[in-house]
Formats: structure tokens, C-alpha cells, sequence
């Protein structure tokens, strides 16, 4: 699809020679609204849409919110930069779609430093999502954000000025999702039907250690279902999240998942009222984005996934438990159907039938989004998530939740549950709800030798073995015994863990992997990936993106500081005949970026490059030039460090972007 880009680089400073100019890095430095680019998508076409979403619930599809408008936007190819103050830049966009209801933004690429935040909020500046930080940079690279409302949305990076070459780098924009129902849609958010009930009403009060485990999410910025936190065995709130096959997670996806916690109405709806099938007054503000998916079958329709973090302790997000049993007393189901406030339903039959739970509701029902919720027995454990079924306020039909905790629990780690809610093998048959700070002892790894097992302090204590922490997994081998292969290391061979040969900058080849067969052949390099002037491997895309990219990558980048493959924490070296660059001599492989200087628009000086110089109809001074001594004429000089406004008035330089 053609994508306008509507590009707005004259920037218009003003100040007033009555009044005295706040201080610098307290006032509001940020450019107008209008100032900042936009890049625009196509208008959503509402009456297609609505026939494709029929035809999504006809085939058993997951429900859509939004449209995805795939991007590939960069700090360096869209947007702009602007000094915020000596030490610090930040970079803008515009993100829109004049008819959307909401926006949201995937980024492809998303590593900021550790000086780097970044805020997103809606056209207004009212609606502001939290910052993300370097602590929102993960091993799969990437980041998907919550919505905001309206057809607009505004994302500000913030860096430290010897950090602007890593956000360029780091960050790649990759999806604009605008959304036309359900989030944020003032007209019919939340109309779920009249008969649901609210989770806070009377009837969800004996279930309030379960219902903050269950939560609406979405998927690639366009998908929504629900899901639940899931307790294992350990107990070590690792956070599994349990959902249901046909809503779309999988290992390309699963890092686009965004989980929305306590997203319900503040206070009870009656039953059967207008309030109950109008809107609610739920927020988004509470998430957690990025996953790993774990296991996944078709059969029994579930998926499990591991969040990429764990939620704010302040949310009070639960850890539902479950059993394995093969047939189910009547408990309830928690949902959010239509991605509205979470609601609670009861049942009057459960019966298990074939892969399903087959199930007939006495009070609420669900709906389209409801798809992945947990069914609970009477022992409020869950039993299974919701694959289908047909049922409406209007109607008596049945739902059919997945048998996933007894039909799907053993099998290959990828394909069951076992290995990840039952880590200790214990064989459990069931748990119950893990509260948070509340009940029984924690329990962490234990190790007797080198072998490793899960139990509380005391019980490790009485075994004769040492304990190593509250919550400490066993994966991360605290006992020792880490598995070893070859590594890789400038086309030499040795044999060790995957953690030692990371950290010599090797290639490791895999656990139980040998020095044989020429493994180590082409620099030792897998698939994929080829070695760099030094002789470590890095993902072949390093190459292609970063060779004469206008920086010197002799040592000074870490590509895996930006999401590509290699060892985490080493420097790339490209600055030899292999790479087209002359020993010695980095200024082959580029100069870090376009230079900037003076550009005079209309007697008004801003520091940018001379192509966008040009683009907005300026006069470029030269690189480096500066903006001191007024070069753009308009009578009169300013002080040093200050230059003047298309009026004449002296303002500080760093009033306008650079």
C-alpha cells in the first residue's frame, strides 16, 4: 500500500523579549505537534472490515481490533531530532490514520541505551503510556505497545548525545496498527451484553484470588483473545501464560503479545441493565508486553507462553492453579469477551466430551475475545481454556473449553504442559492459586552436588543440601553442570559451556557437540552467520545493514546491543580488505551520519543536514557552521549561545532542533 509521508522540517522558534526564557532542562523544550513528521496509512474501510470479521467468527478465527500497515521506519530514515539540552537529544514521529479509533506501534528492532527512554501518547499529550527504558529491551529484540486513543499517535525517543548512534541503530518501526472497534471506540467499547456479570459484582467475591490471574491481550497489533497466569509446581511465579491455539501465538508471534492485567469495570453493573451492555470504564494502563512461546497443540486448542517479565507486584496479579482431573464439578469462567472489562460466568452442566469440556451456562455467557479464557472447577482450578461455541445473551448454546491440563499434560515439552507447570516432577494432580506474599513457605533451587531439585529452604536444609534462593530455577544451573560442546573460536575448536564460549567471543555449536568434522570450518560459523575481521560470528543481516551504514564499526558497536544474532556483549570489527575497508584506515567504512550545520529558512537558523536543509527550501551554511552571530540575517546579533527568531528576538539555541 502507498503510505503518505507528510515531512514538516521548518521549525518556528519564539520567544518574548518581555518575559525571561525558562531554564534550561526544566521547561518544556518539545516542538509543536505540528512541527513533528507524520506518517499516514490508508483509511480503514469499516464495511469491509465488518464482513471480514463475520467471516473470522463463522471459521473459528481469532477476533481483529485493528489493521496491521507493515513499516520499516528508522531514527535515521523518518522523524526528527531535536536538542533538548547540551547533553541530550530526542528524537519524534507521528504516527496516523485519520479514521482510526486507536493506535498501536510494533518495533521490529528495539534496543534502546541505557541513557534512552521512550514515551508514546496520543495526539493530545493527555493519554501517555509509561517509559520503556533499556529494562524494556529483551532477547527476542523486539517491542509491541499498548493502545492509545484516537487516529494519532506521537512516539518521543530521549538519548544522551554520545548514545544517538546506538538509538539509530537500535530501533526500527516496523508496524502501524490502526483500530476500528472494541479498544477505545467511545461508541461501543465494552458491549458485551446486557446478561455478563462484572467481576466486582457480589457474585465474583468468592473468586477474588483467581480473577486477577486472567487478562485480554493482543497479538501482532491486531488480534485480541484472553488468557491466564498460570501456578506450577515450584511455585516460583514464573509466568506462564495459558491461552488457546486458534488465537494465533506461535514462536514468529509470540513476542508481539501485549497482556493487559485488571482491565475491568470500578464498580458493579447490574445484570441485564443498559449499564451492563454499554461501555465500561476499564483502563489499558497495566501491561506487560513480549512473550516466549513454550509448548502448543492443536488438539485440545492450547498454547502456553512464557512473559517476558513478570507483572508489577502492585497490579496483584495471581497464578491461577489447575488439576488434571478428568471430570469437572461446575466452578465458573472468567473472560473478557469483545475485549471489554472482565466479566465472570457460571455454569449449570460440564461434561467432558471427546477433547472438550462441554459446557452449558446458567448465568452470563461469552463472546468473541472470551476465546483462550480459563474454565474453573468447583475447587477453583482450572480445567481448560475456551476453544468455541456459540453462545449469546439471546441464546442457550453450549461453549467447549480444551481438556488441556488432562488430555494434553504429557508429551514433548513443545507439545504439553508438564514440563513447564510441573518442573519439579512431582506428578502432581493439582495445585491451587498462587497469592503473591501470601501462604506457605517459597520454595527455589536445591542442590546436592550437582544435581538440582526444587523445595523450600527447610526441606533442602533436611535433605543435606544447599539452598540457593527464593525462586531460583534450576535452568539457570546454579548447582554447576552446565552442558558443554564445541566452541567456535577464530576458526579454532575447543570443547565447553555455552556460557564460557560466549564469553571469548566463540560460536557455541550446541550441547553434546564435539571437535570433529571440520565443525569449525568457514570461520565456525552455523547457518546463517559468517565472521567478522576478528573471527566471531555474527548474523549474516549485520552485514548487509551495517557495511557503509556512515558508521566505523572498528570495535565501537555491539550488534547484539541492537537484537542480531552473535555473542551478547561483543564489539564487531569490519574495518579489513574483506569488508572493502583498508587496514587502518576506518574512514572507509564511513564517518558516523550526515553532518549538520547552519540552514537559514526564511531568516530563521536551525542546525540540521544539508538534504533536509534543502528539502525545506533553506540555505545550508556548510558542515559544522553554526547558527551563532545571526547568519540568516534579520538585523541585529545575539549573545553567544542565543540566535534569533523569525521576529528578531534572541532565544538560546537550543530551543531548536539540531
Amino acid at each position: 500500500m502507498n503510505i503518505q509521508r507528510i515531512v514538516l522540517i521548518v521549525l518556528l522558534a519564539t520567544c518574548s523579549t518581555a518575559l525571561a526564557g525558562p531554564t534550561i532542562g526544566t521547561q518544556d523544550t518539545r516542538l509543536p505537534k505540528d512541527v513533528i513528521p507524520l506518517v499516514t496509512v490508508p483509511n480503514l474501510d469499516y464495511a469491509s472490515l465488518g464482513i471480514e470479521d463475520e467471516t473470522r467468527e463463522r471459521t473459528g478465527l481469532p477476533p481483529q481490533f485493528a489493521v496491521p500497515f507493515e513499516q520499516h521506519i528508522t531514527p535515521a530514515t523518518d522523524g526528527i531530532w531535536e536538542r533538548v539540552d547540551m547533553n541530550t537529544q530526542r528524537w519524534s514521529l507521528r504516527v496516523g490514520c485519520d479514521n482510526a479509533l486507536s493506535m498501536n506501534v510494533g518495533f521490529g528492532r528495539f534496543n534502546l541505551p541505557a541513557s534512552g527512554s521512550m514515551i508514546i501518547t496520543d495526539a493530545t499529550g493527555d493519554y501517555r503510556i509509561r517509559p520503556f527504558t533499556a529494562d524494556d529491551n529483551k532477547s527476542h529484540g523486539q517491542l509491541w505497545t499498548p493502545v492509545v486513543p484516537g487516529g494519532e499517535a506521537i512516539v518521543e525517543i530521549t538519548v544522551a548525545n554520545k548514545d544517538r548512534a546506538m538509538a539509530v541503530k537500535g530501533i526500527e518501526l516496523t508496524s502501524i496498527n490502526p483500530g476500528y472497534r472494541w479498544v477505545h471506540d467511545a461508541a461501543g467499547r465494552g458491549s458485551s451484553e446486557s446478561c455478563n456479570i462484572d467481576v466486582v459484582c457480589a457474585e465474583g467475591d468468592p473468586w477474588q484470588e483467581e480473577i486477577p490471574s486472567v487478562a485480554v491481550y493482543t497479538l501482532n497489533g491486531y488480534l485480541t483473545c484472553s488468557g491466564v497466569m498460570m501456578n506450577n509446581s515450584a511455585q516460583d511465579q514464573t509466568p506462564y501464560f495459558l491461552t488457546a491455539n486458534h488465537c494465533g501465538v506461535t514462536n514468529s508471534s509470540d513476542s508481539s503479545i501485549v497482556v493487559y492485567w485488571n482491565h475491568q469495570n470500578s464498580y458493579c453493573r447490574a445484570p441485564g441493565s443498559s449499564d451492563s451492555g454499554g461501555n465500561g470504564n476499564g483502563n489499558f494502563n497495566q501491561f506487560t508486553s513480549g512473550s516466549t512461546m513454550r509448548a502448543t497443540r492443536s488438539y485440545s486448542d492450547f498454547t502456553l507462553t512464557e512473559l517476558s517479565s513478570n507483572p508489577n507486584a502492585a497490579w496483584g496479579v495471581t497464578y491461577s492453579g489447575w488439576s488434571r482431573a478428568g471430570s469437572a464439578s461446575l466452578g465458573a469462567g472468567i473472560h473478557h469477551p469483545e475485549a471489554a472489562e472482565k466479566r465472570i460466568s457460571f455454569p449449570d452442566t460440564v461434561n467432558a466430551t471427546g477433547e472438550y469440556w462441554d459446557v452449558n451456562w446458567g448465568e452470563g455467557r461469552t463472546a468473541p475475545g472470551s476465546s483462550g479464557s480459563p474454565l474453573y472447577d468447583g475447587n477453583h482450578r482450572v480445567v481448560g481454556q475456551l476453544c468455541c461455541g456459540a453462545s449469546y445473551c439471546p441464546n442457550d448454546y453450549n461453549d467447549y473449553y480444551g481438556r488441556s491440563l488432562d488430555l494434553a499434560w504429557s508429551g514433548s515439552a513443545s507439545s504439553s504442559l508438564s514440563s513447564w507447570l510441573d518442573p519439579t516432577g512431582s506428578g502432581a494432580q493439582f495445585i491451587d492459586t498462587l497469592v503473591p506474599g501470601g501462604g506457605g513457605d517459597p520454595q527455589g533451587a536445591c542442590c546436592i552436588g550437582t544435581t538440582c531439585s526444587y523445595g523450600t529452604e527447610n526441606d533442602c536444609n533436611i535433605s543435606g543440601g544447599e539452598y540457593a534462593g527464593d525462586f531460583v530455577s534450576c535452568t539457570s544451573y546454579p548447582c554447576g553442570g552446565a552442558p558443554e560442546g564445541a566452541c567456535c573460536i577464530a576458526g579454532e575448536c575447543s570443547v565447553m559451556s555455552a556460557s564460557d564460549c560466549g564469553s571469548f567471543g566463540g560460536s557455541y555449536q550446541g550441547d553434546g557437540s564435539t571437535c570433529t568434522n571440520g565443525i569449525c570450518d568457514n570461520g565456525g560459523c552455523e547457518v546463517g552467520y559468517s565472521p567478522d575481521c576478528a573471527g566471531t560470528c555474527f548474523e549474516d543481516s549485520v552485514y548487509t545493514d551495517w557495511v557503509g551504514d556512515g558508521y566505523c564499526d572498528d570495535g565501537a558497536y555491539v550488534p547484539s546491543d541492537y537484537g542480531y544474532g552473535g555473542p551478547a556483549g561483543v564489539a564487531i570489527y569490519l574495518n579489513c580488505d574483506a569488508f572493502n575497508c583498508d587496514n587502518d584506515d576506518c574512514t572507509d567504512c564511513g564517518g558516523g551520519g550526515d553532518p549538520t550545520g547552519a540552514c537559514c529558512v526564511n531568516g530563521s537558523c536551525s542546525i540540521i543536514n544539508e538534504a533536509d536543509c534543502t528539502s525545506a527550501g533553506g540555505t545550508y551554511n556548510g558542515d559544522n557552521s553554526s547558527c551563532t552571530g545571526n547568519p540568516c540575517g534579520g538585523g541585529g546579533e545575539c549573545p553567544a549561545g542565543e540566535m534569533q527568531d523569525c521576529n528578531g528576538n534572541c532565544c538560546p539555541e537550543n530551543w531548536v532542533a539540531d
